[in-house]
């Protein structure tokens, strides 16, 4: 597909830029934060409540942002205004010292950071009129960043002292604002207003949403303890890394692929697939971490757990929640998904990995993932996309 199949010129650059710095800023936080806070002296459960605090934050400011986008003729404004007020408020980290003062700085710059990619997400499926290929083409330069990042970060830390890491932070985060003013709104099209009045809340768009908080849940002990878990068993920082980006590589070649797939298998069929894989894949990381074979095999599930129902949702977002809904059913599948799922999931972590161990927080997600396959296949059956 080209440019000129638009009624405008598709800032492919500018766009794939943002996604490329986005995550490499989740790929400093995703692999790394948690040890980081663990070289900060904070407990398990501190480190768990910290990073659910900074998920639940992910609950309501996408909605909040969503809402105020229809009051703005350019809402690339509120995007630029949400990458500097993030970089502004992420600045105090350097300053804090107790645990909440932490969770103070993570929960302000959390607030604008979670409201900046449903925007995103919204501004390129307009630009690009909700093609998955398309997307995918442009997605996949986040899969990139983040590679890059986590194993320059890996080799790095493993020869100088974690505490640079907030450095690398703002230095990308101040790259995003840069990014921001580089790129104009898409042509409005004439569209109502849109609120969470104007959703039709079936039983359908109800399971969705369950299946994306479960699945959320789920990959908490991921998210909050992988590092530190790896590191119990004597990986080195740089091989953590490598392993991280193993699963984002198998994500790279899923969105690649995802059109091909679905040729082949239903929407619908790859969600139930994938979340069977997930469950599997947190199975064989409790109980068999310690093997690399094994564990190399899990990341390489990434593919599916990730990569597929990410890619999956968007189609799922693009049918329950179309045109002026669009925004507000990005908003929503990332704060009851990633905020509210994100939270739980990495609060009870810290809880379990306080009381029983790492094997039995990654036994926890494979329970909640085999649950989401039972919501997934009561509500999610009868839709055809």
């Amino acid at each position: 597909m080209t440019v000129s199949n638009y009624n405008q010129q598709v800032p492919y650059g500018h766009l794939s830029g943002f996604y490329a710095l986005y995550f490499a800023l989740l790929g400093c936080i995703a692999p790394f934060w948690g040890l980081y806070l663990q070289a900060q002296e904070f407990s398990a459960q501190d480190i768990g409540l910290l990073l659910a605090l900074f998920s639940m934050v992910r609950i309501f400011a996408p909605n909040m942002w969503a809402a105020l986008n229809h009051r703005f003729p350019d809402p690339m404004r509120l995007v630029r205004l949400a990458n500097i007020l993030m970089l502004v408020c992420f600045g105090f980290i350097f300053f804090a010292q107790s645990l909440w003062q932490f969770a103070a700085v993570m929960i302000a710059y959390g607030f604008f950071w979670s409201a900046v990619l449903p925007q995103y997400e919204a501004i390129t499926l307009r630009y690009l009129k909700d093609d998955i290929d398309s997307y995918s083409a442009v997605r996949v330069w986040g899969s990139v960043g983040f590679i890059l990042v986590v194993l320059l970060l890996g080799f790095f830390f493993d020869w100088f002292s974690i505490i640079w890491l907030p450095v690398f932070m703002a230095v990308f985060m101040l790259c995003l604002v840069v990014n921001s003013f580089a790129i104009k709104s898409p042509q409005a099209h004439d569209e109502h207003i849109a609120s969470v009045q104007s959703i039709e809340w079936s039983f359908p768009v109800v399971s969705f949403l369950v299946v994306s908080l479960l699945l959320q849940i789920a990959h908490g002990p991921y998210y909050a303890f992988f590092s530190i878990y790896l590191e119990g068993l004597d990986y080195d920082k740089w091989l953590i890394g490598l392993l991280w980006c193993l699963g984002v590589v198998a994500e790279i070649f899923v969105f690649w692929k995802f059109s091909s797939l679905t040729k082949k298998i239903t929407i619908y069929q790859l969600t139930i697939l994938s979340l069977l894989v997930t469950a599997l894949r947190w199975v064989l990381t409790a109980l068999f971490a310690d093997l690399l074979l094994v564990l190399l095999l899990c990341q390489l599930m990434h593919a599916f757990s990730f990569g597929v129902l990410h890619a999956t949702a968007v189609k799922y977002i693009s049918h329950f929640f179309p045109a002026a809904l669009q925004a507000k059913g990005q908003a929503l599948y990332s704060g009851l998904g990633f905020g509210l799922g994100g939270a739980i999931g990495a609060w009870a972590s810290g809880l379990g990995w306080q009381n029983a161990g790492g094997q039995m927080i990654f036994l926890f997600a494979a329970m909640v993932s085999v649950v989401a396959v039972a919501v997934c296949y009561i509500g999610l059956r009868k839709i055809r996309i």
